[in-house]
């Protein structure tokens, strides 16, 4: 009993703390779940052509774009998915953002987002991550993590009893007052999302431990990204060539005169959730020269584990089906704040059952 009796404060304690940090995170990944399709319809006028591009030529648009933005970090966060669609660059100097699209065959600049930041999936993103507090936010988010964690783990143990009876339908959602029914919704929701719960936690802790661990490194360091005097487009052909099962998807041009042309992507037999670009092939900017290759799948398997940690948190891996249930199980953890606050809300208030109307016919005199 007393066991039960620590396990519930610790339930109790972090869920009223944490509770309405874990609403915000619960809502705000369950909008992240679609921020690539939140930011195509926004900008889906910037991003279209108005004829359709017959090739892509990365070197046409480069050079003007380090000579007219000195100091900012330069990427290419994905390659056009179709002939029609402009090429994307997007600029970083600290958490500002600048987006500038370009015509992928002549380099011709077609608009600009001078502000990207203020964007709206980009507002949710700093949310999720930072509570839009900076470091002391991350840290916050950590902490929050942490919490989850517990109240999943104490969730359990807790409620390991009903976890059949709701698993088969067995338990059902009690109308007959207002404590009853919060404590039987927060009973079933949690017993469904434990698994999903318990996924994010730990992908989730793994991101904010790196989140902070940057933050806590101090500020970046100074930009200037050098002169790109090998051709990427040559570049990227050979590693077609050499590598004919790498998908390129992800362009980062080094950001000192030690950096390298580093073009990210995915070999095609690789498992969906190993991700888009968490594997690289670094290049020369001088020379055009390949490096050595970084495959996730020759890696050690506890490297794989804690990468692929950040893919599956995301629910970006596996297309519009899988985001769906992603965003569906990412809302219990909201649900389950809310249900356990009116719990606590309601407690020591007497309940009063209604009494069926067959019963209370048969108490008349």
């Amino acid at each position: 009993m007393k066991k039960t009796n620590h396990t519930f404060s610790i339930h109790h304690w972090c869920g009223l703390i944490a509770g309405i940090f874990i609403l915000v995170i619960s809502l705000s990944g369950v909008i992240l779940v679609f921020d690539d399709e939140i930011d195509e319809a926004v900008f889906s006028r910037q991003s279209r052509l108005e004829t359709p591009a017959q090739s892509l030529h990365i070197d046409n648009s480069i050079g003007w774009v380090r000579a007219e933005n000195p100091g900012w970090d330069i990427r290419v966060p994905s390659l056009p998915a179709s002939s029609d669609e402009a090429l994307l660059y997007e600029l970083r100097q600290g958490q500002l953002r600048q987006w500038l699209f370009v015509h992928p065959e002549t380099g011709e600049k077609l608009s600009v987002v001078g502000q990207a930041h203020n964007r709206f999936s980009y507002v949710v993103l700093n949310l999720h991550y930072n509570l839009l507090s900076g470091t002391p936010g991350k840290i916050v988010v950590l902490l929050v993590g942490v919490a989850l964690l517990l109240l999943t783990i104490t969730g359990f143990i807790l409620y390991r009893k009903s976890i059949r009876k709701v698993l088969t339908f067995r338990q059902r959602v009690c109308f007959l007052s207002p404590r009853s029914f919060y404590s039987s919704l927060h009973r079933i929701v949690g017993v469904w999302a434990l698994a999903f719960n318990l996924l994010m936690c730990v992908t989730g802790l793994s991101l904010a431990i790196t989140v902070v661990n940057a933050a806590l490194k101090g500020g970046p360091k100074e930009v200037a990204v050098p002169e790109i005097t090998a051709s990427v487009d040559a570049a990227m052909a050979t590693i077609n060539t050499t590598y004919p099962g790498f998908e390129i998807s992800y362009l980062r041009f080094p950001v000192n005169n030690e950096g390298q042309l580093q073009l990210l992507g995915r070999l095609k037999a690789d498992p969906s959730y190993y991700g888009r670009f968490y594997s690289r092939v670094p290049v020369n900017y001088e020379t055009g020269e390949l490096g050595e290759p970084f495959f996730l799948r020759d890696q050690p398997w506890l490297d794989r584990f804690l990468t692929v940690l950040h893919p599956i948190h995301f629910g970006d891996f596996a297309g519009l089906p899988v985001k769906l249930l992603y965003a569906f199980f990412g809302l219990m953890p909201g649900v389950l704040a809310i249900s356990g606050f009116f719990i606590w809300r309601l407690r020591g208030k007497k309940e009063y059952k209604r009494v069926p109307k067959a019963r209370a016919k048969l108490s008349l005199p």
